[in-house]
């Protein structure tokens, strides 16, 4: 089905003085391409030399083409074969560079049969409602193309993003608008993410069918950066120079804890995000209950895998330093390890 649409598509841009191979206007710019060109077949250009090799006086009157619009329309003619030939993906890139160098009318419209033809609804319409801010007031497919928006506007979904924040809302890897804000989107399943500065993005998945209106709330949480730091570590050994096993033990039971309790805190959270992904996509005091606890959970295991972090370093040096052979009645101070994170402070103890 998809390889008869593209072939539909191929045939009226092959068309002399079709639509999408449509003669650009003086004003544009850009001379004209003959319509064995306008096709997406070259065609060479030939000079009016005489036999005696002289250049004929109007080919010398002639300036010179300006290589930007030269560029343009190569790309344009690059772009309309690759889109014959199914690739509307690298036919869009040839045709944006073509539209950066002259805006053309015929350049935008094919844009919009791309989108098309790649089910982007959304931004046919925006690209077909450029075209007639663009085309002359009197073109002949004026009618035609405002008949093809209709019809599109009505396979497309209305998102009502409302945000404590101005934000960004994406789809995918493109920005589809602005929130708080309206964003028209192609009928289906989408993940919405918002995101604004300072601010850790939140991610929405949304069903919408076409003509349908579907609100979503979304609160942004500003950006918390949490610094774990090893304040003091103070290590006392015997004057035999090492130090007593139980402090190495001791390290080692506090960093098996530390990474345990840890480990439990990133269950917690992964278990709370797949609380939110299940829950119903209107369920929207659920989610965020959900996402909320899955950030708690995700901020209390990073600040444990921190701390056994730190406890891991101090057991290495303390596995060198300790006499294992050493006499048991001999004692030393314990070590002392004192975390820091924020405002609060994490202390973990050990005398023998």
């Amino acid at each position: 089905m998809r390889a008869r649409r593209i072939a539909a598509v191929a045939l009226v841009w092959g068309v002399a003085g079709g639509a999408l191979a449509q003669e650009p206007s003086p004003e544009a710019g850009l001379p004209g391409p003959e319509p064995e060109a306008a096709s997406g077949e070259g065609n060479e250009e030939t000079s009016a030399a005489q036999d005696d090799g002289s250049a004929d006086e109007s080919t010398e009157s002639e300036p010179a083409e300006d290589p930007r619009l030269a560029e343009a329309r190569e790309r344009f003619r690059q772009g309309v074969m690759l889109a014959r030939a199914g690739n509307c993906e690298g036919a869009l890139a040839e045709l944006r560079a073509s539209l950066a160098l002259v805006e053309r009318p015929n350049t935008l419209y094919n844009m919009a049969r791309c989108y098309e033809e790649l089910f982007r609804y959304d931004l046919a319409v925006q690209t077909y409602e450029r075209y007639l801010n663009v085309a002359p007031s009197d073109a002949p497919d004026r009618p035609a193309v405002e008949a093809t928006m209709r019809q599109l506007r009505m396979l497309l979904g209305t998102v009502v993003v409302r945000s404590n924040v101005p934000a960004e809302v994406w789809i995918g890897e493109r920005v589809v608008g602005e929130a708080p804000g309206e964003v028209l989107v192609p009928g289906g399943h989408h993940a919405l993410e918002l995101r604004a500065p300072g601010h850790v993005p939140e991610r929405r998945e949304v069903d919408v069918a076409g003509r349908q209106r579907v609100e979503v709330d979304v609160t942004l949480h500003e950006a918390q950066i949490t610094n774990v730091t090893e304040e003091h570590t103070t290590i006392a050994v015997t004057e035999e120079g090492g130090a007593p096993p139980a402090v190495f033990y001791s390290a080692l039971g506090a960093t098996a804890a530390a990474a345990v309790v840890g480990a439990g805190f990133g269950l917690r959270a992964m278990g709370s995000r797949r609380d939110a992904r299940d829950a119903s996509p209107y369920d929207l005091a659920a989610i965020e209950a959900a996402n909320d606890e899955t950030a708690r959970a995700a901020l209390l295991a990073d600040v444990f895998f921190g701390v056994a972090g730190a406890l891991g370093v101090t057991t290495l040096v303390l596995y060198f330093l300790t006499d294992f052979d050493g006499d048991s009645d001999e004692r030393a101070v314990s070590p002392e390890v004192a975390i820091g994170s924020g405002g609060a402070r994490l202390s973990l103890r050990g005398r023998f």
